[in-house]
């Protein structure tokens, strides 16, 4: 049988698409204010804003029968007219925050105009009629939203931990306060400050003052106009590109999105300039017409969908490769041969005849390339003078002996039957052929497993730093972090807080190089690793597998041939010696046919 919902029933299903977590919350409130002309926005939570979330404002403020409809679904004074659609160029604008919020919280509002003389407070809960009375108020908004999800256990029982919700708060707000640098923002919880934000002149020092003034040697200026967009803003030095996310904004007429599509667009320019698992920061800002993007695909408001989006990629690469070109990121010199003019080269002369200068045999330098001076000499005593008998006789290989060549050409004696190759293989001969190992990755399951064993016994194997190095985070991975101390603590780490988004690294997990730089690495690695919702099950195996993978990348440099052996056992003696923590090969076996095949 067919019925029409109640309003407030209505109202929860509508809440639980615009209304996910206290973030949310945020995100809506924050926007109105800056759509009614606030100066000043100053946002308090408790409890990562499960108890109060709190936005005050100095904007316009609403009038009391304003005050009392803005809280109906659908009430909006940016739409008139289906045309409006096509040229949004406000934050909200479908009327539904207020109403879902009001469904699913504890709801007090007191807000005044300019030319009143007093101002109203509404007090509303579960959509139901709300309670109105006159009060003083200063000119513009006070929302105080206490007890989200109290109606709804099954939403609030799902959330995540206070810190990973405030985090998710310190998004919003940061979104916000990029596209207003000219607003004053203030964020705290708890009582204590997160961010205090004063009206800045430029873009530059609002990004600055909240990402830390160590962005400013990073960032590089993109500007470009056409007559399809306008792009302006800033992307990151490669050199200081980072392993956990973060930094990344695009903007379209100053609203926030997300888009898959664009970060390739500026990655791609990038790609010879930073490792594979590294992401650079950029903070773009693309003016389009309204006609050509649509903002009302998605609840929140995030996602957007634009007219030419594959002409948009091109733009945007190609402004971003011109910003790296300018600032000397980009190589100048192409070192492609192809089709490059030949360039004659002069050898001897034949019989005193032939083009080009007269030629001289450099001197032949005789050398023996087995004699070791630090090798015991057979009948040689320390004190006593050593006669040039006494070292092993020059030996040469057998060829042309007026070939002109300084040095010559001995093949390579392999110890322990191993050769490293170029500092990333190990190969060695076996049964069937050949077998190659990436020495990478072999680094990547040993210490994987090691990791893995450690957290599980709750014994870290620590290795201290020189000296302890301090590391500025934004607040966000700065939260991220602490959250989980005793986590850390078994992964190897020893970080205290020192306040001011700022930690003291004193150890690190056994592995990693100790220098300052290779520290602030690390601690990058272990905030992307902590942030990271996907690929493996299991926490503990997703930080090992991050953590190992981050070690196995700043422990190159050249191998012996006994650590090269000592690689190979240890990689033999790990429960899955083939694999990585995400399934790549560490080794494989070329066969005799096949480097037969090669070799036809």
């Amino acid at each position: 049988m067919l019925q029409v919902l109640p309003q407030n029933i209505s109202n929860l299903i509508a809440a639980g698409e615009v209304v996910t977590r206290p973030a949310s919350v945020v995100k809506e409130l924050v926007e109105n204010a800056v759509d009614a002309g606030a100066r000043s926005v100053i946002v308090s939570v408790l409890d990562a804003g499960k108890t109060l979330i709190q936005v005050i404002d100095d904007g316009c403020g609403m009038t009391p029968e304003e005050a009392v409809l803005c809280f109906e679904r659908h009430a909006t004074s940016k739409i008139a007219t289906a045309e409006d659609l096509q040229r949004i160029l406000t934050y909200g604008f479908r009327g539904e925050a207020l109403a879902s919020i009001a469904a699913v919280s504890e709801v007090t509002l007191r807000t005044r105009r300019e030319d009143d003389e007093v101002g109203v407070q509404v007090e509303i809960s579960e959509s139901k009629p709300p309670r109105t009375q006159p009060v003083a108020a200063p000119k513009g908004s006070n929302f105080a939203v206490r007890n989200l999800f109290f109606n709804v256990p099954a939403r609030r029982k799902f959330l995540k931990s206070d810190n990973a919700e405030l985090r998710a708060i310190i998004q919003e707000f940061q979104r916000v306060a990029l596209i207003r640098p000219e607003v004053a923002f203030k964020l705290t919880s708890n009582g204590k400050e997160i961010h205090n934000l004063k009206p800045a002149t430029t873009l530059k020092k609002r990004i600055l003052d909240i990402f830390g003034m160590n962005l400013a040697k990073e960032l590089v200026e993109v500007k470009v106009d056409t007559s399809l967009v306008r792009i302006s803003g800033y992307i990151g030095n490669p050199e200081d590109a980072r392993k956990s996310s973060g930094s990344q904004f695009f903007f379209v007429n100053g609203r926030y999105f997300r888009s898959p599509f664009f970060h390739k667009a500026v990655c791609k320019p990038y790609e010879k300039l930073v490792p594979d698992d590294y992401t650079p920061a950029y903070f773009l800002f693309l003016e389009t017409e309204p006609e050509r993007v649509d903002v009302n695909i998605h609840p929140a408001k995030t996602e957007v969908k634009f007219e030419d989006e594959g002409m948009l990629f091109e733009i945007l690469t190609a402004a971003v490769r011109e910003a790296l070109g300018k600032n000397d990121f980009t190589p100048s010199i192409d070192f492609d041969m192809k089709g490059a003019p030949d360039i004659p080269v002069f050898g001897p002369r034949e019989n005193g005849s032939g083009g080009g200068a007269e030629w001289h045999r450099p001197p032949r330098i005789d050398y023996s390339p087995l004699f070791n001076p630090f090798d015991e000499v057979p009948g040689f005593t320390p004190g006593t003078p050593v006669s040039p008998q006494s070292s092993p006789a020059p030996v040469y290989p057998a060829g042309p002996a007026d070939d002109g060549r300084l040095f010559e050409d001995e093949p390579v004696a392999p110890q322990n039957n191993l050769i490293v190759l170029q500092r990333r293989y190990i190969v060695t001969p076996v049964k069937s052929g050949m077998m190659v190992v990436d020495v990478r990755r072999a680094r990547e399951r040993i210490f994987y497993e090691r990791y893995l064993e450690k957290i599980a016994e709750k014994q870290p194997v620590r290795q201290q730093t020189l000296f302890p190095v301090t590391v500025r985070l934004s607040a966000e991975d700065y939260l991220a972090v602490l959250e989980q101390p005793d986590l850390t603590a078994r992964l190897g780490f020893d970080i205290q807080d020192f306040g001011g988004n700022t930690v003291v690294v004193n150890a690190l997990p056994e592995g990693y190089p100790v220098d300052e730089e290779q520290v602030r690495s690390c601690v990058d690695s272990l905030v992307a690793a902590l942030k990271d919702d996907s690929s493996l099950e299991d926490q503990n195996h997703l930080l090992a597998a991050r953590m190992a993978a981050s070690a196995a990348a700043s422990g190159g440099g050249s191998l012996r041939a006994d650590e090269a052996q000592l690689l190979v056992d240890q990689l033999f003696a790990c429960r899955e010696p083939n694999l990585t923590p995400d399934g790549r090969r560490c080794m494989t076996i070329l066969t005799t046919e096949e480097l037969e095949k090669k070799l036809c």
